[in-house]
């Protein structure tokens, strides 16, 4: 369709209705057309121009779509059109009950007849109802009318005034005479009453109350009350009732439009009319001379000139109780709307408003629509073209806003701020992130939409200002719907700032919107050294553990305003002072307290006074929180007097050890054989165990974080380091730790030279009594080795040096020693000199005797073996070169602790690589004579090896499960250390209860890990191999020896050099390059000096035995000399070892004449020689034996 108006809105830019809730959603969107605004319109003419001139301004002014809906009976189908039912002419079924309504609009509505009905609609939706807009600008007159002719004619005729109510009374007036009956009218243009409003019970129970003509209306079975009709199409009023032919017609329309006012006014006055509804009401009355409903304006009967009869003046109180008696008011011919129309478009709503028509024009328009016979569209057109004065004032300056609302253009979507363009502009309410800001311009006051500016924001819509942003946010954005809080690490003290203050460098806030500078504090991992409210953030580094926001004040005090988690805390094993609460220092080998309201720890240490360090990081004993005095010690965690018995405990041990070196000196030096004795295991255990729990002890000073739970395992195994202070050692030598140091460095020099007195001293006794330099320098040797893990543990004491997180240094085992002052210098130097001398020096002196112990065993200088026996004596004779690596043991392990002392990783892993050699070396030499030993000194290093790995798992900090298995997996270890530890124990004991166990006959298997054959088999088995060998040819022998593996021809080359060593005892020659170096067993036999005397005394012995004794070890010193035994005599028996009596004749033994005396003599002296002759060479015992038999 052509638009009507110039300047139209382009059907393509028009707009659809749209919710207030939900900006750019159609509403509603389920039905055809429910997006375009709807106009419900009327069937009557008045109701056709109106309703198009509305939706020519809304489409083509306001820019909306629109559809026309209808037309409708009556205002009452246009109040239930407005509320949402789908079919408001359906009186039997409307279709109510919608949430949504597709008709906006409604012109031409007469509310006031029909006030009830319309109350009803309200009460029943009250959610829907409509909403009047106010008078269309006229006033609307209803009632009966008839021609005009007929007027005039019974003016003339009768004199009658038809025209007033009186003059229709039948009793004076025969008003039937002017107008057709109803006898010759057709029953089909006529509406049965059962479908009009005749079957309305209220209608007729109001005109039985006021009018009391029962014989007008019936009671249906269902108890409703319904008009009497004639032929059910007209009632009759009483004044025909008895004579149809005397009824004037009347017709209404719709459903019965005013049917209650007529019949009460018929009824009232004696008006003869029989009432009925037409089925067309615009045809009937002109087939037919009869009187109608009909309303002003309209031009329906424009051609009939009605005249309407005039009743008596309107009584408003009696109309609204039901009287329609008297005659109808004026009606207010109304504009009507739906109730979401100004949510939806307050414009439209604003124009419908303001419509306000003349009589006169809405006559003309139907006039118009009659004369040219055009649609109402086209009538209402040529008016609103003819007529713009008329109309324009109608529409809203859509840019006229009020506060809350702002220019917009519906053409680009968006807010503007000026009218320049006004075609597309109209008010909207400001959204969220704008406000309503007042425009003038020359058009006059407006307002406009402008953007919150930075540092405001505004949440809600229609809004007069933007909102500062408190304290804590901001807004760095124009047009915000919200401020944002300041990010961690800023803060905002002022309202309405676009941006946030930056914490000074390396501080923080708790969290997002901090307020105020006092927010900004240090950042995790960093504290606050000022405490004054400006931060100076400093690194917490190693031992403190910072929480954000945490200060110097909170440390020292212990509380914080924010809460307990954000007090900074000195973490265990680290302590500093109140004074000076950031200058951390490590705590070892120490007992921490902490007071209750702070957060840093008090180291307390065992020892005594410093010149070096503050009390609380010295190391002194306290007592209370004063110094500690001389006479105390560090026990159980707290501070101590010294008692009387440990300082005489010391006076008595220092004895002790004196005398256990003399002790000594006769127990570590017994003859040494290739065979292991009881003695020798003994000692070899003992010496195996004591260097297990050394290797132990250097394991526990590690800096690493073991299991608490062996940390007191690990401090007991520091007295085999000679960690002397456990003792209490601080009871006789005082506090002073560089004077306890020395006292250590020193102990082992002294030993020597205790050793060096004794054998001076030796020298005034008799010869029997006097000491060997041999011996000696043995027994100092067997001290120093069995000590010497220690001793290099003590040397290096003083170079152990581990950082503070200060930087300050202490010595690891002093802690209340600061390394660089001059109590560590001292402590340093003489720590080098026993590193220099006695650990560096007896080691050197050890490898060169293992590198020429070989020579001299070969060359017969026994004397220079035996002096190192203490080192040989354990070892295979093959092997003897072992005891210089497992010296080296102790050294390695504490080089580690001293270079790397800050670095637990790398002790851990170099104490593994020297673990690992060790083991590997073990494997290959197997150097033990006694084979158990073997096998638990590799278990014993493989556990220390993983003992020393797991140590790894400690190394960063571990929670929950790995902790648990951490601590059940060293705890394993070590219960595994503890069985092999027991095992020597056993092995110490057995050999010492159990004589035989090892070195005779009766062998354990235990021990040796196999069964012993008899010496007898064996010498048979090699004398049956070398005649084997004597009868082979050189050539075949040659073969053999070419298909022998490299491991097999080792082994034969051992069995050669074994046999001609410790066997047949040749002799070496110039060619010996393939003999495997060993040391000789006779080595370490007797001197000469020793046997002659024995032969002295058995010189005196009266006994058949002395002489054989004598004769045996005159034999036996002769071969001695020689260097050579005499070798296997097979012609005499051979009885036993020496003091077992052959059954030879003329030798007297038991049962031959031998005095109890004798006897007892003779048992025990053979008794000793047995025990004696066990420690000589194989060769000699053997060959002594059978000699002795047949002296």
């Amino acid at each position: 369709m052509a638009a009507c108006l110039r300047d139209a809105i382009d059907f393509s830019q028009r707009q659809n209705l749209t919710r207030g809730d939900q900006v750019g959603e159609s509403y509603p969107a389920t039905r055809p057309f429910s997006h375009t605004v709807g106009l419900w319109e009327g069937d009557w003419a008045a109701s056709f121009v109106t309703t198009a001139v509305a939706r020519i301004l809304i489409e083509e002014r306001m820019g909306y779509n629109v559809v026309t809906n209808g037309p409708g009976t009556g205002t009452v189908t246009a109040f239930y059109a407005l509320v949402g039912c789908l079919r408001p002419n359906n009186i039997a079924d409307r279709g109510c009950g919608q949430t949504v309504t597709h008709n906006h609009v409604v012109l031409e509505a007469w509310p006031e007849a029909y006030a009830a009905e319309i109350q009803e609609v309200e009460s029943l939706y009250p959610s829907m109802a409509p909403v009047s807009l106010g008078s269309m600008g006229y006033d609307g007159t209803t009632g009966i009318f008839f021609p005009s002719k007929i007027l005039d004619s019974a003016y003339h005729d009768a004199g009658i005034a038809l025209d007033y109510f009186r003059g229709w009374n039948h009793s004076w007036s025969e008003s039937w005479n002017y107008f057709d009956n109803i006898i010759g009218i057709n029953k089909s243009l006529v509406l049965p009453c059962n479908e009009t409003r005749f079957q309305i019970s209220k209608v007729n129970e109001d005109y039985l109350r006021y009018t009391g003509d029962s014989e007008g209306v019936e009671v249906l079975p269902n108890g409703e009350l319904v008009a009497k009709c004639f032929d059910n199409r007209f009632w009759l009023a009483p004044g025909c009732r008895a004579d149809v032919f005397k009824c004037v017609p009347y017709v209404t329309g719709g459903a019965g439009w005013w049917l209650d006012d007529t019949m009460q006014k018929a009824a009232a006055y004696d008006m003869p009319l029989a009432v009925g509804v037409a089925r067309d009401l615009t045809k009937l009355p002109f087939q037919k001379t009869m009187s109608f409903y009909s309303w002003s304006p309209d031009t329906t009967f424009w051609s009939l000139d009605p005249t309407r009869i005039i009743f008596p003046p309107n009584d408003f109180s009696a109309h609204l109780n039901g009287d329609k008696r008297t005659a109808g008011a004026d009606s207010l011919v109304a504009k009507i709307v739906s109730q979401d129309l100004a949510s939806m478009a307050p414009r439209l709503e604003d124009l419908i408003r303001s419509m306000r028509f003349n009589i006169n024009d809405v006559n003309a328009m139907m006039g118009d629509m009659l004369e040219t016979g055009d649609s109402a569209q086209e009538a209402a057109c040529r008016w609103l073209l003819v007529n713009p004065n008329s109309w324009q004032s109608w529409l809203p300056d859509m840019t006229k806003c009020f506060p809350g609302f702002g220019l917009y253009d519906t053409n680009r979507s968006e807010f503007v701020n000026n009218r320049d363009a006004p075609t597309f502009l109209e008010c909207r309410a400001c959204e969220s992130g704008r406000f309503s800001s007042r425009l003038d311009d020359t058009n006059g006051i407006t307002y406009e939409c402008r953007r919150c500016e930075p540092g405001t924001s505004q949440p809600s819509g229609a809004a007069l200002q933007c909102d500062k942003c408190n304290p804590g946010e901001f807004q760095a954005n124009t047009g915000s719907k919200a401020c944002d809080r300041c990010d961690i690490g800023s803060y905002q003290d002022r309202a309405g700032s676009p941006s946030c203050v930056v914490c000074p460098d390396g501080s923080t806030t708790l969290g997002l919107g901090s307020i105020s500078s006092a927010d900004c504090g240090c950042e995790a991992g960093f504290i606050d050294q000022a405490g004054d409210g400006n931060s100076s953030c400093v690194s917490c580094g190693l031992g403190l553990s910072c929480p954000a926001l945490g200060s110097i004040v909170g440390l020292s005090s212990g509380s914080s305003p924010l809460g307990e988690q954000f007090v900074p805390e000195v973490q265990k094993e680290f302590y500093s002072s109140p004074e000076e609460p950031l200058k951390l220092y490590r705590c070892f080998l120490a007992k921490l307290d902490r007071p209750s309201s702070s957060k840093y720890w008090i180291c307390t240490l065992p020892g005594g006074p410093t010149r070096d360090l503050p009390w609380r990081a010295s190391g002194n004993c306290l007592h209370g929180l004063q110094r500690g005095m001389e006479g105390q010690i560090f026990s159980s965690g707290e501070c101590r007097d010294c008692t009387v018995w440990q300082k005489v405990g010391w006076v008595v041990g220092l004895a002790m050890i004196a005398v256990g070196l003399v002790v000594a000196y006769y127990m570590l030096t017994l003859p040494s054989t290739a065979k292991a004795s009881v003695l020798f295991t003994t000692a070899c255990s003992f010496g195996l165990t004591t260097s297990s729990l050394q290797s132990l002890g250097i394991v526990g000073m590690m800096t690493v974080d073991f299991p608490a739970d062996l940390r007191p395992f690990f401090d007991f195994l520091q007295i085999f380091l000679l960690d002397i202070d456990s003792l209490a050692f601080s009871c006789v030598a005082g506090n002073y730790a560089p004077a306890r140091y020395i006292s250590s460095v020193l102990f082992f020099p002294g030993v020597v030279l205790w050793l060096v007195a004794c054998n001076l001293m030796s020298r005034s006794l008799a010869e029997t009594y006097r000491w060997e330099v041999s011996k000696t320098c043995s027994v100092a040797g067997a001290i120093l080795q069995v000590g010497f893990s220690t001793m290099s543990t003590i040397s290096m004491a003083p170079l152990m040096c581990f950082s503070h997180p200060n930087g300050v240094h202490s010595v690891l085992k002093y802690p209340g020693i600061t390394c660089g002052t001059a109590d560590h210098t001292a402590m340093l130097v003489m720590g080098l000199l026993l590193l220099a001398f006695g650990v560096l020096g007896f080691l050197v002196l050890c490898t060169y005797a293992v590198v020429l112990a070989p020579r001299w065993s070969a060359q017969g200088k026994h004397g220079k073996v035996k002096a190192f026996r203490f080192l040989l004596f354990r070892f295979r004779l093959d092997s003897w070169w072992f005891g210089v690596p497992l010296l080296t043991r102790g050294p390695l392990l504490s080089l580690p602790i001293a270079l790397a002392t800050d670095y637990p990783p790398i002790q851990v892993m170099s104490m593994a690589f020297v673990f690992l050699v060790f083991l590997v070396l073990e494997c290959r030499a197997w150097p033990w004579k006694v084979p158990l030993l073997n096998l638990l000194d590799t278990f014993l290093c493989m556990v220390m090896t993983m003992l020393v790995g797991s140590s790894s798992l400690h190394l960063g900090p571990i929670e929950g499960n790995m902790k648990d298995f951490a601590n059940v997996l060293a705890s394993i270890l070590m219960a595994l250390l503890a069985l092999a530890l027991a095992v020597l124990l056993m092995m110490t004991m057995a050999a010492l209860v159990y004589r035989a166990a090892l070195g005779g006959q009766h062998e354990l298997f235990f021990f040796n890990l196999q069964m012993q054959p008899s010496s007898q088999d064996v010498s048979a088995r090699l004398q049956a191999t070398a005649a084997l060998l004597q009868n082979m040819k050189e050539s075949e022998l040659k073969q053999a020896i070419e298909v022998l593996s490299v491991y097999d021809l080792g082994l034969l080359l051992s069995y050669v050099s074994l046999t001609r060593a410790e066997i047949v005892a040749s002799e070496r020659t110039g060619d010996d390059s393939l003999d495997k170096l060993r040391i000789f067993s006779n080595s370490f036999a007797p001197p000469k000096a020793k046997i002659k005397k024995m032969a002295s005394m058995a010189m005196e012995a009266p006994t058949q035995l002395g002489r054989r004794v004598r004769q045996t070890v005159l034999r036996l010193t002769a071969e001695m000399d020689s260097g050579r035994c005499s070798g296997f005599r097979e012609d005499p028996p051979m009885g036993g070892f020496l003091g077992e009596d052959p059954p030879m004749d003329g030798f007297p033994g038991e049962g031959h004449g031998q005095t109890n005396e004798e006897e007892e003599i003779s048992q025990a002296s053979v008794g000793n020689q047995r025990e004696e002759m066990e420690d000589y060479p194989v060769n000699v015992r053997m060959d002594a034996a059978k000699k002795v038999s047949w002296v």
